[in-house]
């Protein structure tokens, strides 16, 4: 019975991994490894309280630069 409910959850996390993440994947699929380590890892890291950290990977995730570096 534990192995039906384990096999339950598994596919459940499973499709909600495919309908959270196909529109990121649609979007670059280059970049999708990216966002599936970095978003949960940031709102992890968020969630216990370290914002600066979060940001730091969000910025890797997305690819983008640091806002404070301006181009002269």
């Amino acid at each position: 019975m534990k192995y039906i409910v384990i096999s339950i959850l598994v596919l459940l996390f499973c499709w909600f991994l495919y309908w959270a993440y196909l529109p990121d994947y649609k979007r670059n699929p280059k970049e999708f490894l990216r966002v599936l380590i970095g978003m949960p890892i940031g709102m992890l890291l968020a969630g216990i309280g370290f914002r600066d950290l979060n940001e730091k990977i969000r910025e890797w995730a997305v690819g983008k630069k640091d806002s404070d570096e301006k181009k002269d």
